[in-house]
């Protein structure tokens, strides 16, 4: 801790110290010179002192009057008490008497809430000069008020609240962009001091371009035996090492802040050398600077970078610090001193910002892979087709343009079923794009013009719709059963996207979404099938029954929705093979066909697969289940194996037959869009 004791001789006499304080809050009245037994120097010194403060000519001759013995009265009130301002020159309590004492009551007597006597002596026209108990009663009400120890006692700090109620304030100019200081701020307690304590350890040393509020030095101060208010700080900024000179061309601003709150603000461009490499300016007309007694506060120098560091001042090693004795505050006795601990300095480089990042996602409502009902005749208008999540890292980011890609499986191209494509910012419609002639099946739309605007660490969630042709066109080109995929991919690089980051950089996005497993079928009639669940357990362990293998079953829950009509699901569950992949081309078997999954290790024999289905059984035939149009049943689909070898299997289901007809016993109608999901985990099955 460093305490520097006040760097001027103080005043010849206390009273003419708080003349200077009171002058210094906007009082209008202060202790003639004769009083205060001060000769026509020492009169000359406090007035070259309040002009060394900033005080208007106002001011100064009102105290320059008032030193030589000339009582005044305030121009203005900033508070509720309007009595003329007494001259007092010494302390009052009871017991004390004078015209001092009559001046005292008057400018009680002012308010109904500090009246001394309502009638009688004392009262408002009738004032005395005997301080008695009811004028110690009327200065105890007034100290309350104004937040002075309520005592009784008109001391030092009483006659500044007496002042500073009555008296007028000033805002005075500086330096810094600051807008006036708390003049108005009345200042506790007596002589005091301020001590600058250890270096505050929270400041960056490497500041990216384009930073704002950085801070660069910090120290703590403690207002010791009175209030403190900071009149002015110091500062210097050192460029060294290689690159430019100029302060320029590492900041656009330099502010002070204590507490987290403005004190005021220079902007580098007014601040000229002190040297060919040194920075001195002074902060002065401060705001929000006012310390409590025995109260700590943190006082920050902060910084705004500019926006773009040239590559050769790129690491410019800067100095900052607070010179010793660079800090003047004042305390309630209106003694103004100067401070600093000469150890108060950090040093600090301006570096290139870390570039911008835009990291792609998949959005929590992206589309599972289903049957989307199209219609023969009109249009199908607003189908999602992708979800996608981008957050913007490291600064913020604008997107201009992003590419899309749609994929179908028509051989006319992907204009025989998208007629436009749309991308939507939650309900709001950023850009529309019309599909052109192409036989493009992996076509990338371009959505351009965006503006928009993603801040560092946010995320905005985009979709993608697109309206659909009907079927019902010359040549068929359009077939039922077409199918359809939108996908976002950060290797597309810059070919389609427009990213950039704060400093203008060109940003590539990291990330992709790729909706290729999750494909739209477009028919006018069908299924859609959904997973619910699986599940795996053993009802025979092997061991238990001489010559007896493993038994698993396996069950697999899905949900099927007739689209565009009445549908009819054959009851059958066939395997298409011992250990065979789910290639869903249907031609196999009837019903729910199956098989054990690529992963399975075991050679399995089946013992039984059935089907059963929950709701209505009215409409079902022998063979088939029934579901009305639009309507959903849930159906069970139920394995057991027995082990060939030691090893592990899991079931697959990867088509389920349909038909639009009850008496068709061989229906050739497959549903197998985006089934890889629709399996069991790996069961350990032993024969032994």
């Amino acid at each position: 801790m460093t305490s520097i004791t006040n760097s001027k001789t103080r005043l010849a006499a206390l009273v003419a110290g708080v003349a200077v304080a009171l002058a210094l809050m906007g009082a209008v009245a202060v202790a003639p010179a004769q009083a205060a037994g001060l000769s026509a120097s020492q009169v000359q010194a406090i007035v070259s002192l309040l002009a060394s403060f900033g005080a208007d000519s106002a001011t100064i001759a009102n105290v320059t009057a008032a030193l030589n013995g000339q009582a005044t009265t305030g121009t203005g009130s900033t508070g509720s008490t309007g009595g003329a301002c007494p001259v007092l020159t010494r302390s009052l309590q009871t017991g004390s008497s004078g015209a001092d004492v009559q001046s005292l009551q008057k400018f009680l007597n002012a308010s109904a809430d500090t009246r001394v006597a309502v009638s009688g002596a004392g009262s408002p026209g009738m004032e005395t000069t005997y301080f008695g108990p009811a004028t110690h009663s009327a200065v105890v009400k007034f100290q309350a008020k104004n937040n002075v120890s309520a005592i009784g006692v008109v001391g030092p700090a009483t006659r500044a609240a007496i002042a500073a109620v009555c008296g007028t304030t000033g805002t005075g100019t500086g330096t810094g962009t600051g807008t006036g200081s708390t003049g108005s701020t009345v200042l506790q307690g007596g002589e005091g001091q301020l001590d600058v304590n250890d270096k505050l350890g929270d400041v960056e040393s490497d500041i990216d371009e384009g930073s704002s509020d950085v801070q660069v030095l910090g120290v703590e101060l403690e207002a010791k035996d009175s209030d403190v208010a900071v009149e002015r700080v110091d500062v210097d900024v050192t460029l060294s090492g290689t690159g430019s000179t100029r302060l320029t061309n590492y900041f656009d601003t330099v502010s002070l802040m204590l507490n987290g709150k403005v004190m005021a603000t220079m902007d580098a461009g007014d601040i000229t050398k002190d040297t060919g490499t040194v920075y001195s300016f002074r902060f002065t007309n401060l705001k929000n600077n006012v310390i409590r007694e025995d109260d700590k506060a943190d006082l920050y120098v902060v910084v705004d970078a500019v926006s773009n560091v040239d590559s050769g001042d790129i690491a410019k090693a800067i100095k900052v610090e607070i010179p010793s004795n660079g800090i003047r505050a004042v305390d309630a006795a209106g003694i103004s001193d100067t401070y600093g601990s000469g150890d108060s300095e950090t040093g600090i480089n301006v570096v290139a910002a870390t570039g911008g990042d835009l990291e792609v996602s998949e959005g929590d409502n992206n589309p599972n892979g289903q049957v989307v009902t199209v219609d023969e005749n009109d249009d199908t208008n607003g189908v999602l087709a992708l979800e996608f999540d981008l957050k913007a890292k490291n600064q913020d980011v604008t997107v201009d343009a992003l590419p899309v890609h749609l994929v179908t499986s028509s051989g006319n191209g992907i204009d025989a079923p998208v007629k436009r494509a749309i991308l939507k910012k939650g309900s709001t419609v950023i850009d529309t794009v019309s599909i052109a002639a192409t036989t493009s099946t992996d076509y990338i739309v371009y959505f351009d013009n965006l503006g928009l605007d993603i801040a560092q660490g946010d995320t905005e969630t985009l979709s993608v719709y697109v309206d659909l042709n009907n079927t019902d066109t010359s040549g068929a080109v359009f077939a039922t059963g077409t199918t359809m995929y939108a996908k976002v991919l950060s290797s597309d690089g810059t070919n389609g996207w427009d990213v950039e980051d704060t400093n203008g950089d060109v940003v590539t996005p990291s990330g992709s979404v790729n909706n290729s497993g999750e494909t739209l079928v477009f028919q006018t009639e069908g299924i859609s099938a959904e997973f619910v669940s699986a599940s795996e357990v053993k009802t025979f362990t092997a061991g238990a029954q001489a010559g007896q293998k493993d038994i698993g079953q396996f069950t697999i829950v899905v949900d099927v929705t007739a689209v565009g009509e009445d549908m009819y699901i054959d009851k059958s569950a066939t395997r298409t093979g011992t250990t065979a992949a789910a290639t869903g081309t249907g031609t196999a078997g009837n019903g729910f066909m199956w098989a054990t999954t690529t992963e399975s290790t075991t050679g399995t024999s089946s013992i039984s697969a059935i089907v059963t289905a929950s709701g209505s059984t009215s409409g079902d035939t022998t063979t088939a289940f029934k579901i009305n149009d639009g309507e959903t049943r849930r159906f069970t689909l139920t394995v057991s194996l027995e082990s060939g070898i030691d090893g592990s299997a899991a079931v697959q289901l990867y088509g389920i037959n349909w038909d639009t007809e009850s008496t068709d016993t061989t229906p050739d109608n497959f549903y197998t869009s985006n089934m890889s999901d629709f399996k069991t985990n790996l069961l350990t099955l032993l024969t032994q």
